[in-house]
């Protein structure tokens, strides 16, 4: 038996000694790989109880049962012949004898293995082609007579052993080389699929983030179609809504002392913050046409991006504080310090890659031109309450005492706050005021409040109240107010802070809630939130 050659092609032991013409390649069974050289003028192929092909000179011994065909040498090629019984065919085609032609796939007996037909120019080849492997896997699969599936597999094992074990060096080592740029370009496509995917699911919770802050945010800020309704609607709707809430004092009673004299240190909160994209560390501006005019996603939302080069994106809103009596403090609640925590706007944030940073926050006071800058000194974990702190030099003499008793179910409580924000100042100021702005077009959610602070007509708005209940953790009260109300002082009869407004039950009688003033001196003994 010679040793296989250098592409894995193993020579049959039953060579003769004449001139090489043909050779047989078993491409199945136990004598797969296996060439047979087809050197003498008249052979004999037999095939064993192991399904191994064997040829031998067909003079070298007499017939035995194994024999299957015989090879006939005839100008330029094969003839093969079955033997008596035997079954053979030629691709595909059951033979009793047929002339042989370079490339015939042939199969011997019902269970004897499939071979090519080759012939090979008087010479040993030295390799297999690429052409030839998937030719010889082209024609196996399709003249055998196996089942399709078997036939499938068959030949795309074999032609994948035969390229890899009968090909050139060079082939093999560019078809590795191939293999491992395409495996990495599809690692590439599938990095950048990804890239893209979470891009998409980013932008998505952007939108969707900035949809949620916007949803509170338009509650307070003031659209031209607002101001529209204000001018439209200004001596029936909105003037008996101030109507409604600001004469309660006088209809209900409430003494006069009480009211005016803490009237001035209810101060009227407004503020816008952003939105800052973590990753880049940019905040979100608006993205600007052409002419400079905002644009808006296909969702109708504003398009802010963090390389955008408009203004910084606000979110505006509006609420409710109060000085505290012996400190540069103003006490309020955590939801109007915090409007983005409240909810879940501060977790949609999170998720888009957002944070929410306040730009801007202002206290509006009585009968004081100028606003006071503020800005979060502490907040409380557990209860809706904050703490601003302020300029000492402008709030001297200014400032609300904290009682020490909670209120009992039946007292009366003063309620003072900014309820529905901006538009009820609007309301309280008269329609003059509201011409001369559209006169001067200083129409804007930070130039209205200015205006208004100027002119004094800042002033917050009381309602009176029973106390329904109380407890630890809250106490209940009637005092009328609505949205913007929020933070606002709740006073006994004494004109000191009982409790501070947080939240309205409009489903249980225009009920609302307030949190204990205990609250509030616990939070005051707390250091300042980092």
């Amino acid at each position: 038996m010679r040793k296989p050659d250098e592409n894995g092609m193993r020579p049959s032991a039953n060579v003769g000694e004449g001139d090489v013409r043909a050779f047989l390649e078993s491409l199945t069974g136990p004598s797969r790989g296996t060439l047979n050289w087809l050197v003498d003028n008249a052979l004999t192929v037999s095939v064993g109880e192991s399904r191994a092909l064997s040829i031998r000179p067909k003079e070298d011994v007499p017939p035995h049962d194994n024999d299957i065909a015989t090879f006939q040498w005839t100008e330029g090629g094969h003839t093969i012949n079955a033997s008596l019984g035997r079954n053979v065919w030629v691709n595909g085609q059951k033979v009793s004898s047929a002339t042989l032609e370079h490339g015939d796939m042939i199969e011997f007996g019902e269970k004897g293995p499939m071979s090519r037909y080759r012939l090979c120019n008087h010479s040993f080849p030295t390799r297999h082609t690429v052409e030839d492997i998937l030719s010889d896997a082209y024609a196996y699969s399709r003249t055998s007579r196996r089942p399709f599936v078997k036939r499938m597999s068959g030949a795309l094992r074999d032609s994948g052993r035969r390229l890899a074990s009968q090909t050139t060096i060079l082939f093999r080592v560019t078809v590795v080389a191939a293999l491992f740029l395409i495996a990495g370009f599809v690692i590439l496509l599938y990095q950048n699929d990804r890239r893209l995917a979470t891009s998409i699911e980013q932008e998505s919770r952007k939108i969707e983030a900035v949809a949620v802050v916007l949803a509170q945010a338009q509650e307070d800020a003031l659209t031209p179609d607002d101001l529209a309704s204000l001018r439209d609607a200004f001596e029936n709707q909105v003037l008996s809504t101030e109507q409604r809430l600001g004469s309660l004092e006088h209809r209900a009673g409430a003494p006069t002392r009480v009211i005016s004299a803490s009237a001035r240190s209810v101060a009227f909160l407004q503020g816008a913050y952003g939105l800052r994209h973590l990753e880049s560390g940019k905040l979100l501006r608006y993205v600007l046409g052409p002419s400079g005019e905002k644009l808006k996603t296909p969702f109708g939302q504003p398009w802010i991006e963090p390389d955008a080069t408009g203004e910084p994106a606000e979110f505006q809103f509006t609420g409710t504080g109060f000085l505290l009596e012996g400190a540069p403090l103003m006490a309020t609640n955590r939801h109007v310090a915090l409007p983005w925590a409240s909810g879940d706007r501060e977790q949609a944030l999170k998720e888009a890659g957002l944070e929410a940073e306040m730009l801007r926050l202002l206290a509006y006071l009585p009968d004081q031109a100028e606003p006071i800058e503020a800005h979060l000194a502490r907040f409380s974990e557990t209860a809706d309450l904050a703490i601003l702190a302020i300029d000492r030099s402008q709030v001297q003499g200014f400032g609300m005492p904290l009682a020490d008793v909670a209120p009992r179910a039946g007292e009366e409580v003063y309620l003072l706050g900014y309820p529905t924000g901006l538009k009820a100042l609007i309301a309280q100021a008269g329609p003059g005021f509201f011409e001369t702005l559209e006169q001067e077009g200083t129409l804007d959610f930070w130039s209205i409040a200015s205006h208004l602070s100027m002119q004094s007509k800042i002033q917050p708005l009381a309602s009176r109240g029973i106390v329904a209940r109380t407890s630890t953790s809250t106490i209940v009260y009637d005092a009328e107010t609505t949205t913007g109300g929020s933070g606002g002082p709740a006073l006994n009869r004494r004109g000191e802070v009982v409790a501070i407004n947080a939240a309205i039950l409009p489903e249980f009688g225009g009920s609302n809630i307030g949190v204990p003033v205990s609250h509030l001196k616990a939070l005051l003994r707390e250091p300042e939130n980092q």
